[in-house]
């Protein structure tokens, strides 16, 4: 038995380290999902049409439930996902409506990029229902629900970083979606002071659509202004003109093009994590095509946004008159 006793002997003793009496720190677990488990199989319809009927069901569910009520404020702050998954969805269905417009804006020219920002200025009066005029409430009903699932998804994603993703190296990759995260979360207050609460925004006169799109003008690209001259010239922001002087400027420039390069690896990062959720609901046999499509879609989303970013860098200035 002695000749067995030294250390590296596969029959010997064992180093284990230093003796401790301390007991082993448990990381901290997310609350397991309150939701039914996700269908097994193809959930009936097989192939990808399967996978984009299951995709585009469950993303309006998500959005229809709303952030609210998703449990994570009882008193108390949770980490349940519930809370950063169904704040992901509208974001991300809001964040391609957004970079379409702005790409087809940048593309057409002034008058659609300034048209566009004035179809939400129309609105403004749905979140302070026409009594507050300024301040946070003055601010449209979509754009208090985006604040409103932005705070959500960031509180809830900071939690449950705090909770599990800071017991572990960063080498280990738990920490990816929080880096990247307060990353976008700094571009986007840049942008915010850039562009919708800028002090240096102009005006100039524009004729809005009679009942908030162009439709005759929708086939030509045309969507948020009206060349029928009947129509009376309105005063609206000169969005077109300030993200010009942002984006002629080479600094400007690079440091949006590497936010947005983060922004996109965030949405793969995080779409992956998504689409297994029992609170998405995919069938499982469609996950993996559903992966590839939210990556297909965060891909055209990131592409669209650096595109705004670059063509009006290298793009002419075209000429609008201000007024006061």
């Amino acid at each position: 038995i002695e000749k067995n006793m030294f250390p590296g002997n596969p029959n010997g003793p064992v180093l284990q380290g230093p003796v401790s009496g301390a007991a082993v720190a448990a990381i901290a677990a997310a609350p397991a999902d309150d939701e039914d488990p996700a269908p097994q199989g193809n959930g009936g319809i097989k192939g990808p049409l399967g996978a984009i009927i299951f995709l585009g069901i469950n993303i309006v569910k998500m959005i229809l439930r709303t952030v609210f009520f998703t449990s994570n404020f009882q008193f108390n702050l949770d980490n349940n996902r519930k809370g950063t998954i169904r704040s992901a969805c509208f974001l991300l269905t809001f964040t391609i409506i957004h970079v379409m417009g702005n790409f087809v804006g940048m593309i057409k020219g002034p008058l659609e990029a300034n048209g566009e920002g004035y179809f939400f200025d129309r609105i403004a009066w749905t979140g302070g229902f026409g009594i507050w005029k300024e301040g946070p409430l003055g601010m449209s009903a979509v754009e208090l629900y985006l604040a409103f699932a932005l705070v959500l998804h960031v509180s809830v994603a900071l939690k449950r970083s705090w909770d599990i993703s800071l017991n572990y190296t960063i080498g280990t990759g738990r920490w990816n979606m929080l880096l990247s995260g307060l990353t976008i979360l700094f571009f986007l207050t840049v942008h915010l002071a850039d562009i919708r609460f800028s002090s240096q925004m102009t005006y100039t006169m524009l004729r809005p659509p009679t009942y908030f799109v162009a439709f005759p003008g929708v086939l030509e690209g045309r969507v948020f202004y009206e060349i029928d001259e009947s129509i009376p010239l309105t005063r609206v922001r000169d969005l077109y003109t300030r993200e010009v002087e942002l984006f002629k400027d080479f600094g400007t420039v690079v440091l949006y093009t590497a936010c947005i390069v983060v922004f996109w690896a965030h949405m793969l990062i995080g779409w992956k994590k998504l689409t297994p959720a029992d609170a998405l609901q995919i069938p499982k046999d469609h996950v993996k095509t559903v992966t590839y499509m939210g990556w297909i879609a965060a891909s055209a989303i990131a592409s669209m946004y650096l595109s705004v970013v670059w063509f009006t860098y290298f793009a002419p200035v075209q000429y609008v008159e201000h007024v006061a």
